[in-house]
């Protein structure tokens, strides 16, 4: 749990049972459950911008902000009501076995984000099919949030288009002890 976030390292065992989750691998009589977990980066893509008739107002840079320190950078932008200004991607290991999936909301101290996002799952079903699984998350009300179980996700992402509008801000974690997005992994 070296690369978790330490609130989530901390709460995930009690998440995992609060849900109801059974242990990611049956653990040996004789030892611990073994399990991989991956911080996963984050990239932001301005997607549109000097374009005030949509809600994107300004330059590329005015799209978002960021804020914080050396120990943990947030980002974060407004709802944009049903128009994408700001996409963040991540990118998973992408593996043929469940991995279960967190996001971890900034810390309050950086500011009051109490947005809904909407996470998008981009993985190919057993036919080969591309498919977009959704996952919602309120950020005002969830500060951790378990998003679900997927095999083989090639890409994570949403955007500012969340059917919300200004002055809703939305935030996510973009280094360090700042929130962001979690993959654990049976061994």
């Amino acid at each position: 749990m070296r690369d978790m976030p330490r609130s989530l390292a901390l709460a995930l065992p009690v998440l995992l049972l609060a849900v109801g989750a059974a242990p990611a691998a049956a653990a040996p009589a004789d030892g611990p459950v073994v399990t991989h977990v991956y911080s996963l980066p984050v990239t932001v893509e301005v997607v549109d911008s000097n374009n005030p008739s949509q809600g994107c107002p300004g330059s590329a840079a005015n799209q978002y902000k960021t804020v914080g320190d050396e120990a943990a950078l947030v980002a974060w932008t407004y709802a944009n009501g049903t128009h994408r200004c700001v996409e963040v991607g991540y990118r998973p290991k992408v593996l043929n076995k469940p991995c279960a999936f967190w996001f971890e909301a900034p810390p309050r101290r950086f500011g009051q984000y109490a947005g809904k996002i909407t996470f998008h799952f981009e993985y190919a079903d057993p036919d080969g099919h591309p498919r977009d699984e959704r996952v919602t998350i309120d950020e005002g009300s969830e500060r951790a949030g378990r998003l679900g179980e997927h095999s083989g996700v090639e890409r994570i992402w949403f955007g500012d288009d969340t059917g919300q509008r200004y002055p809703t801000k939305i935030a996510w974690g973009l280094k360090g002890r700042a929130g962001g997005l979690t993959q654990v992994c049976p061994a």
